[in-house]
């Protein structure tokens, strides 16, 4: 089963994606801030983060850059999740390696379990 952490500071939001997920049979840990999400990600080694951008203290994109850069975390699969249509906040987070990105309003339930599929299946 694959192993999935979900990095979001809205609790509705994480609570909706952890049920989700877990419905559709992916084992999922939860984190709140940008720094718990480090932490679980360096003991968890998840196969996929889903990393929110808008945070408090730490944004997405410096959490990715952290992820990406340290050899515990950076074979993960990140998709960067947005409420915001920002090309410029994609192409960031593509250039610090982020696999995907995604905005939340325009997914639906479908499309966001096509795309995890995906992202698990694909080759690195």
């Amino acid at each position: 089963m694959a192993q999935i952490l979900i990095i979001d500071d809205d609790p509705y939001v994480r609570r909706f994606y952890e049920h989700l997920f877990k419905l559709n049979r992916y084992d999922i840990d939860i984190a709140g801030s940008g720094e718990e999400g480090i932490r679980k990600a360096k003991v968890l080694k998840p196969q996929l983060i889903l990393l929110d951008i808008m945070m408090p203290k730490m944004n997405g994109l410096e959490v990715l850059k952290i992820l990406k850069e340290d050899p515990q975390t950076s074979s993960a699969k990140v998709i960067v999740l947005s409420n915001l249509e920002d090309n410029s906040v994609a192409g960031r987070a593509a250039v610090l390696g982020a696999s995907g990105f995604i905005i939340k309003s325009q997914v639906t339930d479908a499309e966001l379990l096509s795309a995890i599929d995906s992202h698990l299946t694909a080759k690195k």
